[in-house]
């Protein structure tokens, strides 16, 4: 496939599909200058009448219009992107409970033009959730967690959400944690397919914040998601998550799995699990997550994730808890570890599609 193909196709989207493959070509040096004026003419031509104002990267000026890429066998609409650029912003803790808050992120974007709070999914709530091991109140609650937006040092023009729980009890205790959260109510329905990537960094000394030889101290949690709506209520039967772990070696794995933790249950039942040996766990460099799943009672269900374009996990099959509870909770990460504190999440360039956006069961690492 040609560098003009795919371009014609990223940036115009699904409707330009035909006019994409009326102009692939051999990619030698005579038929390259050949047809690269008549590319470039066409291109300028379907820009200068696209709708919606179509940008150079795909994107559209007004938010409320959706930019799509083609696949082989679907479209993928982007839902959301957030470079935690210029206008987006934190808003102070609310709405206080005796052990946590909760904190907006808040402002359009200007890097990429989404707003926060997001609005796809029929979310309420898109911001950090505050969960402390002991009461907190407006003045205290720094003392536990803190979450900055703030320019990344390492890279000149991009910006990053630093979540960082201070004290959350003692080894092998997780009594509090700070998820970059998107809430939704269980009255609108289920997010059946859905795409989430970014861009994450932990830090040098993750290993020695995990302790394998005490209980529960083993663990580091990168994503997960829960139901919830059973009798009306916030409890769920059933969660999908992807966690770090540490081994009896000493050495840090990915651990993916779908159980009944979504609040309903008291005993936790595992439903599958995935161990994941052979991809690093990055440390001290930014890698790309990328998580994908189709929900389905039957053997279509999926769950995928992938690690800067290694795939971790791939489960095909039921993915549905015992009552069928729409998801209501999707923790795109969550700082929330049995380890030693201070436990650190970097995040940046998050992004949320309908479906795979580089082509059905593809990572976008590098595209």
């Amino acid at each position: 496939m040609s560098f003009d193909y795919l371009a014609l196709q990223v940036t115009t989207g699904i409707l330009l599909a035909p006019i994409a493959d009326a102009l692939k070509i051999n990619r030698t040096k005579v038929d390259c200058a050949k047809k690269l004026s008549t590319v470039l003419m066409f291109f300028v031509l379907l820009l200068l009448y696209a709708p919606n104002g179509i940008t150079a990267n795909g994107t559209t000026s007004a938010e409320t219009t959706t930019t799509t890429t083609t696949t082989p066998s679907r479209t993928a609409t982007l839902l959301f992107w957030s470079r935690f650029g210029d206008g987006v912003y934190l808003g102070p803790p609310r709405t206080f409970a005796t052990k946590g808050a909760w904190q907006d992120i808040m402002g359009t974007d200007k890097s990429t033009g989404f707003s926060w709070p997001v609005k796809a999914l029929g979310a309420d709530f898109s911001g950090v959730q505050l969960i402390a091991i002991d009461p907190i109140t407006p003045s205290t609650i720094e003392n536990y967690i803190t979450n900055e937006i703030r320019p990344i040092p390492e890279a000149d023009g991009k910006n990053e959400l630093v979540q960082t729980v201070k004290i959350k009890g003692s080894l092998g205790q997780a009594g509090s944690q700070a998820p970059l959260l998107i809430k939704r109510p269980w009255t609108i329905g289920d997010v059946n397919d859905l795409y989430i990537t970014y861009w994450f960094k932990y830090p040098a000394d993750l290993i020695s914040k995990l302790d394998s030889g005490v209980s529960s101290a083993n663990w580091r949690t990168q994503f997960s998601l829960k139901t919830g709506g059973y009798n009306n209520t916030g409890e769920g039967d059933y969660r999908m998550s992807v966690t770090v772990m540490k081994g009896t070696d000493g050495k840090l794995y990915w651990m993916t799995k779908g159980d009944n933790l979504g609040g309903v249950f008291p005993t936790r039942v595992d439903y599958w699990r995935i161990d994941n040996r052979a991809v690093p766990v990055p440390l001290d460099q930014w890698f790309r997550f990328e998580v994908y799943w189709h929900r389905s009672a039957d053997i279509d269900g999926r769950f995928w994730a992938a690690v800067n374009g290694k795939v971790i996990a791939d489960y095909r099959g039921p993915n549905m808890g015992d009552y069928g509870l729409p998801i209501t909770r999707i923790f795109v990460n969550d700082s929330y570890s049995g380890g030693y504190a201070p436990v650190e999440s970097r995040t940046a360039g998050l992004e949320i599609w309908s479906g795979f956006p580089c082509g059905v069961g593809e990572s976008c690492h590098l595209k």
